[in-house]
């Protein structure tokens, strides 16, 4: 389901993919940092979790919507206020309330009940008026009646008969426009439910009985369903009120017994977290009885279970609770609500933190993770809009997801995504800084378009990329030890070593998996030009790949040299090279290739003769693909420098370790490497390149 709704997409290819832009109007730049709240407020609070370890308690972080303002703007007001037409106002009215904003939603229907009231006041008048004029017509046409002696003959006047009509009409229309009127105070009885205002949600729903009963006199038909509800809201309501503080003592009794034990031994604080439960079923019972199950109060009952339950390590029941809960919200506010997105997210923080103990249900952890943020999207950019930094993490999260199933175009569309709700490619200005994940995030849209081998658009990409990484050294090495003079090489692709205006980080408590620090930095600016160097080599820039490879390969060195420094000697030859080497020999191997496309091949001698003893170095790695790779690199070198004998040597060393490892005997590669075998060992000495078919050997 959730690929079929990334395919189902419009995907206007990666070309367009990297040409982001802005939209200002769609800029929203809320602060999103908001408070846990009680089981009481209007909406679910971020999940709270214990590290039995420290007996400490913490709120992971868990992306929190929007609140709901809880009063209007003197600007909706005016809007409200210059409003004439009530469909306008109720639609208005009806957004608000699917947004979580209450309390705007509650003046749009006073506002919407004034001009309603209004109209059944000038309908009562019209009909009024025409009564009195069909009663005078009734007198003149009774003084007519007695000048005829056979009434057989009489016939009814033209005026009053459409006077009669007419009185018809207003009378339908009465019904029609105090139904109306029954119908907002019904609407305000919701929103006041919601808030909790169980009186004053009574009030209003007794207000609608009464119109529909002395109004509209629809008090005969029991199958009338707008009565019937009206009255079922009515009783709901009075139990409501009576049950209010039975259920607030048991919350309160939740609350209290769990607080209480906050810096107590994990036993004495798992007992008192059962208690709160045990208090928690107790509420929703009573919740169940008078509101209802599906009641958004009776689904924030279940949430704040959901939490004790994820603070007792009872993951399974935490996550059955909290789906109970996303149901009920859904069917009660609509699936674009606040509430509904918060529910969501707080599913997805126990996926990410412990998917792994929730019992299996046919579907991988990764994938369940993947359709609850889809599913918070929707809500979420309701309440947020386009451009919002907790939409972006949303996308970044889904981006990293699709990339781990090596989906790369489905996690390209969520980058693509995540970069415009960032803002970029204006991200900077508007953020005040660098993001550390749009700074991440286009290190992984260039890894992504390397594996897709669309070089022209990791070019595009890898600068971006690298204009961030320059841009964010300072700021993220701070207080590093590490020199960053080792890593200042110019290169043709740096688009910002040369900026003196230093660029702050935006500080962030809440970040992906993707997300570049200090310690990674030097490994994303490597994989940023080893991608540069690999399109330049493939689009034939050969001195652009050979700037890009130079400073990968000068990278690659430093990151070794670290290694090597921190870990212990290395012992026997059986251990496997770690992958700081490898990446050094893969770097070696690159910058060669760049130099023997220049015809450089004394150079290029240079760089894959150490590759090959570092390789030759560990048992696990002497007859591998890499160092057959390397021999016939080699092997070529030898033979364009006309040392046949160690071309020859090199290339048959290159076969037996491609028999060795099952490589096929009409393989392009091996048939490439015979041939130039045949060639050393004829002597050839009349050639400038291999025949057309051939090529240089792959550098993996």
């Amino acid at each position: 389901g959730v690929r079929g709704e990334w395919r189902g997409k419009e995907q206007k290819g990666l070309a367009e993919f990297l040409d982001i832009q802005r939209d200002n109007d769609d800029i929203v730049t809320a602060d999103m940092e908001e408070n846990e709240s009680s089981t009481e407020n209007d909406s679910p609070s971020a999940i709270s979790s214990v590290d039995l370890e420290s007996q400490s308690t913490r709120e992971p972080d868990v992306i929190l919507a929007e609140s709901p303002r809880k009063t209007s703007t003197a600007q909706e007001m005016q809007d409200f206020e210059e409003e004439t037409n009530i469909d306008s106002l109720l639609e208005i009215a009806s957004n608000h309330l699917s947004l979580g904003k209450n309390d705007s939603a509650l003046q749009a229907y006073r506002f919407a009940m004034k001009l309603a009231f209004a109209d059944v006041m000038a309908v009562k008048n019209q009909l009024r008026e025409i009564k009195r004029q069909q009663e005078e017509l009734i007198l003149a046409e009774a003084e007519q009646e007695r000048k005829f002696a056979d009434l057989s003959e009489y016939v009814e006047s033209s005026a009053l008969a459409s006077c009669r009509k007419e009185v018809a009409e207003f009378e339908l229309s009465l019904l029609e426009v105090a139904s109306r009127v029954a119908n907002i105070h019904n609407n305000m009885g919701v929103v006041h439910e919601l808030n909790r205002s169980y009186n004053k949600a009574q009030a209003s729903y007794s207000d609608a009985l009464d119109v529909y009963y002395n109004t509209c006199k629809r008090i005969g038909n029991s199958d009338d369903p707008d009565v019937h509800r009206t009255k079922t809201n009515v009783k709901r309501m009075k139990k409501a009120c009576a049950s209010e503080e039975q259920r607030a003592a048991l919350r309160d009794k939740a609350t209290s017994v769990v607080k209480q034990t906050r810096s107590s031994d994990p036993t004495s604080r798992g007992k008192a977290l059962a208690a709160a439960v045990i208090a928690l079923k107790q509420a929703l019972k009573i919740e169940t009885e008078t509101l209802g199950l599906t009641h958004p109060v009776a689904a924030n009952t279940l949430i704040q279970m959901g939490k004790y339950y994820y603070e007792m390590c009872e993951y399974d029941e935490a996550v059955s609770v909290i789906r109970q809960a996303i149901i009920n919200l859904q069917n009660a506010l609509g699936k674009n609500h606040p509430q509904v997105c918060k529910a969501f997210l707080l599913l997805a923080s126990i996926y990410e933190r412990h998917g792994l103990n929730v019992s299996p249900e046919g579907l991988d952890k990764d994938d369940a993770l993947l359709e609850i943020y889809v599913d918070a999207l929707d809500p979420l950019k309701s309440s947020l809009g386009e451009v919002h930094t907790e939409i972006g993490l949303v996308y970044t999260k889904i981006g990293y997801l699709y990339g781990k199933k090596k989906e790369f175009d489905l996690s390209l569309l969520a980058y693509k995504a995540a970069l415009k709700a960032y803002g970029e490619p204006a991200s900077i200005s508007l953020l005040g800084g660098i993001h550390p994940e749009v700074l991440s995030i286009w290190v992984c849209v260039t890894e992504h378009l390397h594996s897709m081998k669309s070089w022209d658009e990791v070019l595009v990409a890898g600068e971006r990329a690298l204009f961030f990484l320059r841009l964010a050294k300072k700021s993220l090495f701070r207080d590093a030890t590490l020199d960053s003079n080792h890593f200042s090489s110019a290169s043709s692709s740096d688009t910002g070593s040369k900026t003196s205006v230093p660029i702050s980080i935006v500080k962030t408590s809440k970040k992906s998996l993707i997300q570049i620090t200090a310690g990674t930095y030097y490994n994303a600016l490597y994989v940023t030009l080893s991608s540069l160097a690999d399109a330049h080599i493939t689009l034939k820039r050969y001195q652009l790949a050979r700037d890009a490879s130079e400073e990968s390969l000068q990278l690659a060195w430093n990151i070794a040299l670290s290694s090597q420094h921190n870990d212990n000697i290395k012992g026997s030859s059986n251990e496997p090279l770690d992958p700081e080497t490898l990446q050094l020999i893969r770097a070696l191997k690159r910058f060669g290739k760049v130099i023997l496309l220049q015809k450089h091949y004394n150079d290029a001698l240079d760089c894959f003769m150490p590759c090959l003893e570092v390789l030759r170095s560990s048992k696990t790695t002497e007859s591998t693909l890499d160092t057959a790779s390397v021999l016939g690199s080699l092997g070529f070198l030898y033979l364009k420098l006309k040392r046949f004998n160690e071309a020859i040597n090199f290339l048959r060393e290159c076969l037996r370790l491609y028999r060795k490892n099952g490589i096929d005997e009409n393989n392009r590669e091996t048939s490439k490497i015979k041939a130039w075998l045949e060639m050393a060992e004829s002597r050839e000495e009349d050639f400038e390149e291999p025949p057309t078919f051939l090529e240089i050997p792959i550098v993996l």
